[in-house]
């Protein structure tokens, strides 16, 4: 399935549509944890679309708010986003974010977000994450799902979200309470980001998100980089589509091309009339790239 189309001219209101609107990689009732699906994330979208709208003329106020992060990292970016999502949603009120639980000098992890649904006054703690995950069979397998860093699975990331992140405010609720001042009535999280298969799979892998973004990777392939039929990408491009004039300021200001590591790239071509378009996304692996063969205890 392809991102939601780009018909906001600002590549940052696309991104934050993109946060909005793709769909998650995992979704359900697993435990006492509620993991947000598809329709509500499109009804998010449908309902916060007016401001997007507005945003898209005047980018002003988004720009200042992601003006304020100060890392550069995609996950803090991708958290920056959905500050500002649950800010304009008429569906929550944002209480509080990255509250940090520290007792007794030990360090126990930080809560996401604290939001109230407005429709029923109930406080939820929210965990989200954004990953990019290349896959291996059995792709039904949340350990067969690698990050660039291989000790980086799927299902360690679900585990985690599950079993800590999501009950930081269960477990440490009378330190929590005391900061502020709210009883937590549910635990919500969501995982969004993109699976990448073997370059010529069709399969699709079961348990997650059915309509999950989908990429390719592939060992590389160095005729069609340099023949100009995939562009490299950094990591703040690699949420919403690329439009025409996205893809003609990645020719004029290219990233720079590693042979030694695994990259992210766009593949793009012309449509009849003669604009630039995203085909797909594309991992290119070096020769030297391997995958852990133990599940859950990668090497």
């Amino acid at each position: 399935m392809k991102d939601h189309p780009p018909t906001f001219s600002t590549k940052l209101v696309r991104d934050l549509t993109w946060v909005i609107a793709s769909p998650p990689i995992q979704s359900g009732h697993i435990g006492n944890t509620y993991w947000w699906d598809d329709d509500k994330c499109q009804n998010e979208y449908k309902d916060c679309l007016a401001t997007l709208i507005e945003l898209d003329k005047d980018p002003s106020p988004l720009e200042q708010h992601l003006h304020q992060v100060k890392s550069k990292r995609l996950g803090h970016r991708f958290e920056a986003l959905v500050s500002y999502w649950l800010s304009i949603s008429p569906n929550y009120e944002l209480i509080q974010q990255n509250i940090q639980i520290i007792e007794e000098g030990v360090t126990y992890g930080e809560i996401d977000f604290i939001i109230k649904e407005v429709s029923t006054g109930k406080n939820i703690h929210l965990e989200v994450c954004v990953k990019f995950y290349l896959g291996t069979k059995p792709y039904e397998d949340p350990y067969r799902w690698f990050g660039t860093n291989t000790t980086d699975q799927l299902g360690k990331k679900l585990d985690h979200l599950l079993s800590h992140q999501s009950q930081l405010s269960k477990k440490h609720e009378q330190y929590f309470s005391h900061k502020v001042d709210e009883q937590i009535d549910e635990r919500h999280c969501f995982i969004k980001g993109r699976l990448f298969y073997p370059e010529g799979s069709s399969d699709t892998a079961e348990g997650i998100t059915e309509n999950h973004l989908r990429g390719l990777w592939s060992y590389s392939n160095i005729t069609d980089i340099t023949e100009g039929k995939y562009l490299a990408l950094n990591k703040t491009l690699w949420l919403s589509e690329l439009n025409h004039k996205d893809i003609i300021d990645l020719q004029n200001n290219p990233v720079k091309i590693f042979e030694d590591r695994a990259q992210c790239y766009v593949e793009i071509n012309r449509d009849e009339q003669n604009n630039y378009q995203e085909i797909n996304r594309v991992f290119f692996l070096p020769d030297e790239f391997t995958f852990p063969s133990d599940n859950k205890n990668p090497l």
